[in-house]
């Protein structure tokens, strides 16, 4: 919902509230008397915050059996705190009166109302919402230029993460430098420097993986590096990041890359698993079910729009509510 159109909506209720408050004549029969209950409020949210994009929430009321006063404020950015601090002003001007049973459901974006530099908790107005407060991790984007991922110290790459903006959403991942360094480092400086945008996913599986990274899209091709193996412990269950190769060259991995869409343990000692899915399972199903041709490769493109470097903010620290 448009803040132009929570505007109109408030402004409505108030009219609706001043009808209801004008007198009754003495001709008229009086109304039976109930009593308005507090609505059930509660709100969702992601758990990660990535500076610059979309954050949205959603607002879900429920008026009383007999019907519920409800703020204007209560469905704005300023129901939410962000480390005890409310995001906006709240006031009474604007009065919803909702019908007995009454759903209402309010999604919006509240990134531009939040400046993080470190994640943060996010609440709800006090004693208002049955959701409890959520902490919320969150990311900065790197600068372009100036970096040089290839030669970064291992104890440092987890500090970043890749966002790939698809076709079919987003996909969010995490490394593994402990076990795979050089893959990681190939994968951030590949991301960082934009070879990954416009590239697609050649290859989908339904219930294995999902497969990209080939700038001819055939399978064929790679970047501009080869990778020695790094095998680890790590297991290919659902959403790991894992490096595709070159033929049976077991070190012959380069740009190309497959995400697990379904655990498939026989993988495991023999590819170089480097980082998990954290956000984007949704996408990630979208992607590996879309319908294919031969040779699995899906019949409407699945593109990597782009792939940007952010690095994690650090954590919250506890500041209480209200």
């Amino acid at each position: 919902m448009s803040f132009n159109a929570l505007a109109l909506i408030t402004a409505a209720a108030a009219a609706s509230v001043a009808l209801l408050g004008t007198s009754i004549p003495a001709t008229a029969t009086a109304p039976v008397a109930f009593e308005l209950e507090a609505p059930k409020v509660s709100f969702e949210a992601p758990g990660l915050f990535i500076a610059g994009q979309p954050y949205e929430v959603t607002i879900d009321v429920e008026a009383g059996k007999n019907g519920s006063p409800l703020a204007g404020w209560i469905i704005s950015p300023a129901a939410f705190l962000v480390d005890g601090v409310p995001l906006g002003e709240r006031t009474n001007e604007a009065m919803l009166q909702l019908p007995p049973g009454a759903k209402l459901s309010v999604t919006f974006d509240l990134g531009q109302f939040i400046e993080a530099e470190r994640g943060f908790e996010l609440a709800f107005a006090k004693n208002l919402s049955n959701s409890a407060p959520i902490s919320v991790a969150a990311l900065a984007p790197v600068a372009a230029g100036g970096q040089s991922f290839m030669e970064r110290d291992v104890d440092t790459l987890g500090d970043y993460v890749v966002v790939m903006e698809t076709t079919a959403g987003p996909l969010v991942l995490e490394f593994w430098p402990d076990r795979a360094p050089n893959h990681v480092r190939n994968f951030l400086d590949l991301s960082y420097t934009g070879f990954y945008d416009g590239i697609i996913f050649h290859r989908v599986m339904k219930g294995f993986m999902i497969q990209g990274g080939d700038p001819q899209g055939t399978g064929t091709g790679g970047g501009p590096r080869t990778l020695d193996a790094e095998f680890s412990d790590a297991d290919h269950v659902r959403g790991v990041l894992s490096a595709a190769r070159l033929g049976h060259d077991v070190n012959s991995a380069t740009s190309q890359f497959f995400i697990m869409h379904a655990h498939t343990p026989s993988l495991n000692g023999q590819y170089s698993a480097y980082g998990k899915l954290v956000m984007g399972y949704d996408t990630l199903d979208a992607i590996a079910t879309t319908q294919t041709s031969r040779g699995d490769k899906p019949v409407v493109d699945q593109v990597i729009e782009s792939a940007r470097v952010y690095r994690r903010m650090p954590a919250a620290e506890k500041k209480g509510g209200e």
